[in-house]
């Protein structure tokens, strides 16, 4: 039974860098044919890597969802040793001597391909049911609305380049014809602060590398390549990405601050919207309407309470009533200085 470590992994952030993916590629690890492990006659073993440009670029996750699946698939299923592993990082080489087969288990990593090459925190989530299938044959699919990931800590030395620009993301065991796409997230010269994704690249079982014809051509990209002939979806384009707003960006893939809010800029009115930059004309001001109010509110639009004054305020002799006596009696007090 191969042992699954479950921990919850980083959000993934895609910021400004140029591109470091230059692909996946899968490389003959080891062929079968005569083979006295039965188990292994006529299977071909492939190591599957992410190609960088820089020694320093580091793979911070492989992941999928609803919305960027990812999938690997046989023609005729994958080949599982049952002394092997879901995860390189898991699986103990010293068993090799004793199960032959177990060297040629598939599995996924990030760098390693066992215990004794694991220096960081590799570990995963969500994959659960995607092994299930995988185990026993069948496809890795990573397709639900929560998705899964393989993840490791920044700083991880098994997940940089190095020399040779590679990273080991898988071994796969078969007898047919594999396919699959993934996407990854990279640290650019292993900085955190600069991240891209790549979703839905293609593993290249051509067997070579060559120069990289597929990339971004969106030439409003952060990382356009006037090079590519077709666009492989990695490309990182800044704008806008809030769908309320009037400068809405449906292509971008970050938002670069952009944004335009309308709404209310007076401070002064109820509705005011302290994120608003656009004033759209939709400010309410509440406060009398009347003009012969004691509080009338020129610019008020919308009606609030009005003060009056207190018409039994003439009443000057108590009497409860307005009359000819008050009159009199304002009369007699008119023209008086008060004091």
């Amino acid at each position: 039974m191969k042992n699954t470590l479950l921990f919850w992994c980083a959000a993934l952030f895609p910021l400004l860098a140029s591109a470091q993916l230059t692909g996946l590629v899968a490389e003959i690890h080891a062929s079968h044919e005569n083979s006295e492990i039965a188990a292994l006659e006529g299977l071909t073993t492939y190591r599957i890597y992410a190609v960088m440009t820089q020694s320093t670029d580091e793979v911070s996750a492989i992941y999928g969802d609803s919305s960027a699946p990812m999938l690997v698939a046989s023609t005729t299923g994958f080949f599982q040793s049952s002394f092997g592993g879901d995860v390189g990082w898991t699986i103990n080489s010293a068993f090799f001597s004793f199960f032959p087969d177990a060297p040629f288990d598939s599995w996924f990593t990030i760098g390693s391909a066992n215990q004794e090459e694991s220096v960081g925190q590799p570990n995963m989530i969500g994959l659960e049911s995607a092994f299930s299938a995988f185990n026993s044959g069948g496809e890795f699919d990573v397709s639900t609305s929560i998705g899964g990931s393989f993840f490791t800590l920044a700083g991880d030395p098994m997940a940089q380049a190095g020399d040779d620009l590679k990273v080991l993301i898988g071994q796969l065991t078969s007898a047919g014809e594999i396919s699959g796409y993934l996407n990854l997230q990279i640290f650019v010269e292993g900085l955190q602060s600069q991240s891209l994704n790549y979703v839905g690249v293609e593993i290249d079982f051509g067997g070579s590398i060559g120069t990289d014809i597929e990339g971004c051509t969106s030439s409003d990209a952060d990382n356009y390549n006037p090079e590519a002939t077709s666009d492989d979806g990695s490309c990182v384009i800044g704008g806008c990405t809030y769908t309320g707003t009037s400068n809405f960006h449906a292509l971008a893939t970050y938002d670069d601050g952009s944004c335009s809010f309308e709404g209310c800029t007076d401070p002064a009115a109820v509705n005011f919207d302290e994120e608003a930059d656009v004033e759209d004309g939709t400010c309410i001001w509440v406060g009398c309407l009347d003009p012969v109010s004691l509080n009338f509110d020129l610019m008020a639009n919308f009606a609030g309470p009005c003060d009056y004054s207190a018409p039994c305020m003439a009443d000057l002799d108590s009497d409860g009533g307005v009359d000819i006596i008050d009159l009199l009696l304002m009369f007699e007090s008119y023209g008086y200085v008060c004091e």
